[in-house]
């Protein structure tokens, strides 16, 4: 069975296809952010027609036809757009400093995650002060991510865990939290409808057709991107870890129950099928952190990470850098830190450095996968196969 996953991240947007075991091809673009002051924003249709380029392009390598498509995403980012998808604003995204204080001091256990002042609710708020024209009685509320789906398939749907970031759903109860939409003054009916990871949405509109692409190509449901790399590595049990290395750092460890801790986050992973939730610890925008320092250190042409990595080696600076990310990572995981097994994804995987100063430092082997940074795509891949 052929599909097609994407990995909508912060920064970039990779897609593979994929056949069950292997990656057949994989393609990505860069997100062209736009900054002002404490905004970040993204301009929705060059995003939405270089998202279908990378979807067609990668069908055009298939030996037969996609059978489905999902993705995962760092959502958390906020659109307002017409009901047929005709975007009213840019996109605003996660890493945007418009905060405002949280609705209750609820916020973590209803949500999952806790508050930091920004995401689609601040997003929202923000918006009804300073755009109030945009919240006519037909706008559609949402993110990069289920309108993105909407754009390929018609249907206004979003995952039970990529909502959590939303803000917006009571995680516990896999249902908005109405009292949260009253405070924003806003309807149900102008957000997507919930469901769980892998839920078959529709088919793909014909506009979106192309070579082994067409009706028989169904999109579905995908999820929040670390429970997706987690699904492409098999973590399933408690003492099993996922690194993920990207614009953020994130642990990603499967809990036979929904608990709720300080500084962690939940994600409903596989509790709607009867299995485990997931829980993530996260040094948030250490990734840009770590750029910053390469920028400063070693440079910025494309040998950088190279110098990077034997540097760190030979025992320099770099190697103090990478041990200070890890330390301040295995410190906010907590516990004593020590796993049966490790996954590390993500560029910083591929380093021989990284790979062994995080073995030292979380107290277990680095477990090679071939998926390396796809592996957020590969997890959407198999959630567009139907596997849960």
């Amino acid at each position: 069975m052929l599909t097609i996953g994407l990995d909508l991240g912060t920064s970039a947007v990779k897609g593979v296809l994929f056949d069950g075991e292997r990656i057949l091809a994989r393609d990505s673009f860069e997100i062209a952010l736009q900054r002002d002051g404490a905004q970040v924003e993204i301009e929705p249709m060059p995003y939405w027609r270089q998202t279908l380029g990378l979807i067609q392009r990668l069908a055009a390598a298939a030996p037969a036809i996609v059978e489905g498509i999902a993705m995962c995403a760092a959502s958390g980012n906020t659109l307002l757009c017409d009901g047929d998808g005709t975007p009213r604003c840019p996109i605003i995204s996660w890493l945007d400093q418009r905060k405002c204080e949280p609705p209750d001091d609820q916020v973590h256990q209803i949500v999952g995650w806790g508050w930091n002042g920004r995401f689609p609710y601040s997003h929202i708020l923000w918006l009804k002060a300073h755009r109030p024209e945009l919240f006519t009685t037909d706008v559609r509320i949402c993110m990069n991510n289920d309108w993105i789906q909407y754009m390929l398939c018609g249907q206004w749907v979003l995952d039970h865990s990529s909502a959590t970031p939303f803000y917006l759903q009571d995680q516990e109860h896999f249902r908005y939290h109405v009292p949260y939409l009253e405070r924003l003054g806003i309807r149900e009916e102008s957000l997507s409808r919930l469901v769980p990871s892998g839920t078959p949405i529709a088919p793909l509109l014909p506009l979106c057709h192309g070579k082994n692409l067409d009706g028989r190509t169904m999109v579905r449901a995908g999820s929040f991107d670390h429970p997706s790399a987690a699904r492409a590595v098999h973590i399933r049990e408690t003492d099993e870890l996922l690194l993920s290395c990207g614009t953020s750092w994130v642990s990603f460890q499967a809990v036979p129950q929904r608990q709720i801790r300080p500084r962690h986050l939940m994600d409903p992973y596989l509790a709607c099928h009867g299995g485990p939730w997931g829980e993530i610890v996260s040094l948030e925008a250490v990734g840009l952190e770590i750029e910053a320092w390469i920028g400063e250190h070693i440079g910025t042409d494309k040998d950088r990470y190279r110098r990077m990595t034997a540097d760190a080696l030979a025992g320099g600076p770099a190697r103090d850098m990478m041990q200070d990310v890890l330390r301040r990572f295995r410190e906010r995981i907590g516990g004593d830190g020590r796993f049966r097994r490790l996954v590390m994804v993500g560029g910083p995987s591929e380093s021989e450095a990284w790979s062994r100063e995080a073995a030292a430092e979380l107290g277990c082997e680095i477990e090679a996968t071939p998926f390396a940074k796809d592996a957020g795509a590969v997890g959407a891949a198999m959630l567009a196969a139907g596997e849960p």
